[in-house]
């Protein structure tokens, strides 16, 4: 949108796109720089009709979250310049109800501790990493309200398809 500037020439604003609660794609937010957690929520957020956009410190989660409203965040237990509780506090002064799950890391050394420390400052779920991927599944459905998307159909085989099969064995 063109509106005038204050030294009347014209500026022009950009609009922060909004995730949307239904119809199309919601947006999460993944903020961690743990390579690990990064590498193995990629698949799981691959069966979901979602947007992933990734971030690594406080700084890039600022700017996420000016440009784009999320249905989401996944958090990491630390970040190049934070702690998952820098985020969890940014999300509730700033966005207000956007659900945080925090990503526990394998080497993480009082993870109960830290559950309950994530859940008094209001994040959504904490699951620790390794986790099952029906687990994780099962809080970004609980979270987004998004069904996995369907498995993609095994193509059928034609008749001389199956007829060839039958005399290769």
């Amino acid at each position: 949108m063109k509106v005038p500037a204050i030294d009347g020439k014209i500026a022009e604003i950009t609009q922060p796109e909004v995730a949307p609660l239904y119809g199309s794609d919601p947006a999460i937010l993944i903020a961690t720089n743990d390579l690990e957690i990064r590498r193995d929520i990629a698949p799981v957020l691959e069966a979901f009709p979602v947007k992933a956009v990734w971030a690594q410190g406080m700084e890039e989660v600022k700017k996420a979250l000016s440009r784009q409203k999320f249905s989401l965040c996944l958090c990491g237990f630390w970040l190049l310049d934070g702690t998952y509780r820098d985020v969890v506090r940014l999300l509730r002064f700033q966005c207000g109800e956007v659900p945080a799950v925090i990503v526990c890391a394998p080497s993480c050394p009082d993870a109960y501790r830290d559950y309950l420390s994530a859940l008094k400052i209001s994040a959504f779920d904490f699951i620790c990493h390794p986790y099952r991927t029906s687990d994780m599944e099962k809080i970004l459905q609980s979270a987004t309200g998004v069904p996995l998307r369907p498995p993609s159909p095994i193509p059928a085989l034609t008749m001389p398809e199956a007829a060839g099969l039958r005399k290769a064995s």
